[in-house]
């Protein structure tokens, strides 16, 4: 069985990996293969070589959009259809109505969580009658697809060329400037300072010795802060990398980790939780920030460095 996912932004595609992943070990099966591509023209490709069972198709992509995709797939006569679903951020009736007219099967919003993951797959997949690997696969040449268990390749990678990326396409700006193109709802901000303090507590508190006890609460507060990220455009990329981390905490067992390396995940988290409290209020709260963008280099290295550390645990 194959599964792909197509998004030009490749943490995205990690993302759906680690829900499919998952899934999968939930049921206790493991002969299926992943794959993602950043291009429509690259996921047109796969999709012929290798007839997937399902395609997570993104619609917003350069050159070849994913609607573009599904027409040209739902198109080809020879092709074994798969079952495609429209992961997208235009969660627009419109939009939903063009994709099941060009033939989609299943739609869904960013930000998404794993519970709608789960329930396409569950939808679409039979796993108890599900096809075995040699009928039909031969991955022997290690340049067809992108392996993020490859070493050279691998997530973060990833995201430290979208770290390169997200910094070389934003300007310097203000917090005045940035909050005028936006209605920042009181509420929103409101959720962020209720947890402050628990927050504060943590960077306070937060050793090798108590991790496994915290990790829920910082959890809580990650994905808070994911969710507030996403609202706004600019800072998408952001909001995912958080979103990742939270879903690799949440998966991790910190009770047989060795005390160095739980120390170390404590002084990352810590870190990346007083940058996000200053970033708020700096840009929110204060507004007084020269530069909307000046913490971002800080957080995603801090998101790529403790996913690096998390691989191993």
């Amino acid at each position: 069985m194959v599964i792909l996912a197509v998004d030009d932004k490749q943490i995205n595609n990690k993302v759906i990996e680690l829900d499919i992943e998952e899934y999968m070990g939930n049921k206790n099966f493991n002969e299926y293969h992943f794959m993602e591509v950043g291009t429509g023209g690259e996921a047109i490709s796969l999709a012929k070589q290798h007839n997937p069972t399902i395609i997570f198709l993104d619609i917003m992509m350069p050159n070849i959009s994913g609607l573009d995709v599904l027409k040209t797939l739902r198109e080809d006569e020879i092709l074994i259809q798969p079952k495609i679903v429209m992961v997208t951020a235009l969660n627009d009736d419109q939009m939903r109505k063009k994709a099941k007219e060009l033939g989609a099967d299943d739609y869904i919003a960013k930000p998404f969580d794993n519970e709608e993951i789960f329930a396409v797959l569950d939808k679409f997949i039979n796993l108890e009658n599900a096809p075995e690997d040699d009928e039909f696969l031969d991955f022997d040449d290690e340049d067809e697809f992108f392996d993020f268990d490859d070493e050279d390749d691998d997530s973060i990678g990833i995201q430290k060329h979208m770290m390169d990326d997200f910094n070389q396409s934003h300007k310097k700006i203000s917090a005045i400037e940035f909050l005028k193109d936006y209605e920042v709802l009181d509420y929103m901000i409101e959720e962020l300072d209720e947890i402050e303090e628990d927050v504060y507590e943590h960077i306070d508190t937060l050793y090798s010795d108590n991790l496994q006890d915290s990790i829920e609460s910082i959890i809580f507060t990650i994905s808070k802060y994911s969710h507030f990220l996403n609202t706004f455009l600019e800072f998408q990329e952001l909001s995912t990398s958080l979103n990742l981390l939270s879903r690799m905490l949440e998966r991790s067992d910190f009770t047989d980790t060795d005390e160095r390396k739980r120390t170390l995940i404590a002084e990352f988290i810590k870190s990346m939780l007083n940058d996000l409290v200053k970033w708020k209020n700096h840009v929110f709260v204060d507004k007084d920030a020269q530069d909307v963008f000046y913490l971002n280099a800080s957080l995603l290295n801090s998101c790529i460095q403790l996913e690096d550390i998390l691989k191993d645990i």
